[in-house]
């Protein structure tokens, strides 16, 4: 006869239909509780922009890659104050491996024009537009004899 409590250690078949395991589950817990905090930290005025920048790579030793590609899944939120923080905190974080996404969901025209817009405004923030990369290059000057 099963007990009450057994039932907590039963396997379910769904989570390896889905091939998480409770190692996996809590580390992303553990990623958009740390992004929550970010956002939270990000409202805090006695906080420096070199202080949140610590915070931010203390996140990145911590979950690597992860981090900015939450943060840029973080950039659906329906809040606009949560995405305009978002944007700043990726301009902030300035990691190359997000440009990509950025670029993706700022050209997908079935998101939402407010997700667009802020992640082509994040891109801006980090220098990556084709305005600003072409004003970095330098003219090529020929020589004609």
């Amino acid at each position: 006869m099963e007990k009450k409590g057994a039932r907590l250690f039963q396997q379910n078949a769904d989570a390896f239909e889905c091939g998480w395991n409770i190692v996996e589950l809590d580390s992303r817990r553990q990623l958009r509780l740390k992004v929550n905090e970010l956002l939270r930290l990000s409202h805090d005025p006695t906080l420096t922009t070199s202080e949140m920048q610590q915070h931010l790579l203390h996140g990145v030793a911590t979950f690597g890659k992860q981090l900015a590609t939450q943060l840029v899944r973080s950039l659906q939120r329906d809040d606009h104050q949560e995405r305009q923080t978002i944007v700043w905190l990726l301009t902030l974080l300035n990691d190359a491996e997000s440009v990509a996404p950025l670029r993706h969901m700022s050209r997908d025209s079935k998101l939402p024009r407010p997700v667009r817009l802020s992640a082509s405004l994040a891109l801006a923030g980090m220098g990556i537009t084709p305005e600003m990369i072409d004003s970095h290059r330098q003219p090529r000057l020929y020589a004609i004899s």
